[in-house]
């Protein structure tokens, strides 16, 4: 058995009742394909950095669990299919897992982000005048020079 990770973002617009059906989905898979959900934390709406199929916005979930790799395969599988799941990505914790020897982990609790944090810059731009890199580069006067 492994252990696997799987972050993934969804639609922030659905209802709770469709989340909680997603969710609920997300973890039958890992249980009838062999496989043990260890813990399953949504992290909140979020602010994306770059749109997503339309959106600006996602629910955050990470999801640990164990099993083979024909239950990630699965698992992605729907998720792929799924419209609610707007991006995943997963990645393998361990290669031998076995659960009885795990030792209890606290509970995850999602990093400290601001609901409404601004993914950009509000410094000045690359090429900014007050520090001489605008107008009059140096490199331009030789460009003149060969033309003529």
């Amino acid at each position: 058995m492994r252990k696997y990770e799987t972050f993934f973002i969804m639609d922030p617009d659905l209802p709770d009742e469709v989340t909680a059906v997603v969710d609920d989905k997300l973890k039958n898979i890992v249980g009838s394909s062999g496989g043990m959900v260890l813990s399953y934390v949504p992290w909140g709406k979020k602010k994306l950095a770059y749109p997503v199929k339309r959106r600006s916005r996602g629910l955050y979930v990470l999801m640990e669990y164990a099993g083979g790799p024909e239950l990630v395969a699965e698992l992605e599988r729907n998720m792929r299919l799924d419209e609610r799941v707007l991006k995943f990505i997963t990645v393998k914790l361990e290669d031998r897992f076995d659960p009885e020897k795990a030792e209890p982990r606290e509970a995850v609790t999602p990093p400290p982000f601001g609901e409404e944090e601004d993914v950009e810059s509000s410094g000045p731009g690359i090429l900014d005048d007050e520090e001489g890199l605008g107008e009059g580069f140096e490199g331009d006067e030789e460009i003149e020079d060969e033309e003529e």
